[in-house]
C-alpha cells in the first residue's frame, strides 16, 4: 500500500475524531439532560422519571432506540401517571459501555434491574416494552414477577421468530443485524457528522434529517440529530446489533407463563399507511410476501398473548412497526385501561398497584 495513502487515511481518521469530540462537546452543552443520573456497573445512566400514580409505568424502548419517539406516550400519560424511562447505556445521555460488554436482551434486562434500584423507583411496575424492549420486559418479568403488575408488548418479537426463517429462510435471521453492526463499525462518526451538516447548508435534505422529522415532533428534531450522531450511540447500535445473536435460544430457555398478570400485546397494522414511519417499507413489499409476513407475524403476537389467561390483542389500525411514534394513542390508552384493571382487580384507590 502506498505510504501517502496510509498517511492520508490516518490523517482524514485523526480530524473525523477530533471534529465528533469538539462537537458533541457543544451538543452536551446546548442540550443538558433533562433527567438525573445514577451510577451502575462503574458509568453515568440517565434516569427520567415524573408524574404520579402507581404502578409506575416502564417504558423499555427498541433496539438501539434513545427513547425521543416516546414523547407523545408520555405526554399522553403524565401527570395522571408516573413514567420511568432510563436511556440504556450509550444512548440518549447515558455513558457508552465498554466494546467488550453483551448487550444482548438478556444482559439488558439485568441492566434494568440494576438501574431501577439504583434509581430508588419503588414497585410494582407497568413495563412497555417495544420491539427488543419487549423482549427486556419479558426477561425482567421471568426473573422479578413479584415487581411486575403487568406488560404491554408492542411489535415485539420472539423466539418464534423460527417461523419467520421457516418461512423466507435464513435471510430472516440475526445476518442482518450482523451487516449493520459491521457497517456501523466501519462509518467514522465525525465523518457521518459532516457530511450531514454539508448537506443541511446545502438546503437539502439527508435521510438522517428526513427519518428524524417524520419520528419526532418538531420541537425534538434538533436534539434528535445531536443524539443519533454520537459515538455512543455508535457503539450502542454496534453491540445491540451484535446481541441479538442467541436471543431466541435465550427466549426459548426462559419461556414464563405469566398466569393472571394482565398481558397487553400490540400489533403493527397488515398494511400500514404510507405515511407511517416506515410504513413506505411496508407498503412497497409485494402483496404475496406482504400476505405471508402477515400471517407469520400474527401467529407471533397471537403466541406471545398465550403467555398470559388475562391477555388482549390489539391490531393498530395504520401503524407500521413503531406503533408509539403512528398511533401513541393506543399506547396510551392500553396502559390506561389496564391501570384501571389492576385498580378494580386489587380493590385499590389510584396510585396503587398489584402487589
Amino acid at each position: 500500500m502506498n505510504p501517502r495513502w496510509v498517511t492520508l487515511a490516518l490523517a482524514a481518521g485523526a480530524v473525523s475524531a477530533l471534529y465528533q469530540k469538539v462537537s458533541e462537546h457543544a451538543d452536551r452543552r446546548r442540550f443538558p439532560a433533562p433527567g438525573r443520573f445514577v451510577f451502575v456497573r462503574g458509568r453515568r445512566l440517565h434516569v427520567r422519571a415524573e408524574g404520579q400514580g402507581g404502578p409506575t409505568v416502564v417504558i423499555l424502548p427498541g433496539m438501539t432506540d434513545n427513547g425521543l419517539g416516546w414523547a407523545n406516550v408520555r405526554k399522553g400519560l403524565v401527570p395522571g401517571r408516573r413514567v420511568w424511562q432510563y436511556d440504556r447505556s450509550g444512548l440518549g445521555w447515558s455513558e457508552a459501555p465498554p466494546w467488550w460488554e453483551w448487550r444482548g436482551a438478556s444482559a439488558l434486562a439485568d441492566e434494568l434491574h440494576e438501574v431501577l434500584e439504583a434509581s430508588g423507583e419503588p414497585g410494582p411496575y407497568l413495563l412497555v416494552g417495544h420491539s427488543m424492549g419487549g423482549e427486556i420486559a419479558r426477561f425482567y418479568a421471568a426473573r422479578h414477577r413479584d415487581r411486575v403488575a403487568g406488560m404491554v408488548l408492542v411489535d415485539a418479537p420472539s423466539e418464534r421468530a423460527t417461523w419467520m426463517v421457516e418461512e423466507f429462510g435464513w435471510r430472516a435471521g440475526p445476518v442482518k443485524h450482523w451487516r449493520n453492526a459491521l457497517t456501523y463499525a466501519l462509518t467514522p462518526c465525525g465523518l457521518v457528522r459532516a457530511r450531514l451538516r454539508l448537506a443541511i447548508l446545502r438546503g437539502q435534505e439527508p435521510a438522517l434529517l428526513r427519518q428524524t422529522r417524520r419520528r419526532l415532533p418538531a420541537e425534538l428534531v434538533e436534539l434528535g440529530l445531536a443524539l443519533e450522531l454520537t459515538s455512543g450511540q455508535r457503539r450502542a447500535e454496534v453491540l445491540e446489533d451484535l446481541g441479538r445473536a442467541g436471543v431466541v435460544r435465550a427466549l426459548e430457555a426462559e419461556r414464563t407463563h405469566f398466569g393472571d398478570m394482565p398481558l397487553t400485546v400490540i400489533s403493527r397494522a397488515p398494511h400500514p399507511a404510507r405515511d407511517s414511519y416506515y410504513g413506505d417499507y411496508f407498503a412497497n413489499r409485494p402483496a404475496d410476501v406482504a400476505e405471508r409476513q402477515n400471517r407469520v407475524w400474527g401467529r407471533i403476537q397471537s403466541d406471545l398473548a398465550s403467555l398470559s389467561d388475562d391477555s388482549t390483542l390489539i391490531v393498530a389500525e395504520r401503524a407500521a412497526h413503531n406503533v408509539q411514534v403512528d398511533e401513541p394513542e393506543l399506547i396510551v390508552k392500553a396502559v390506561t385501561d389496564m391501570c384501571a384493571k389492576l385498580r378494580v382487580d386489587d380493590g385499590e384507590h389510584a396510585g396503587g398497584g398489584r402487589k
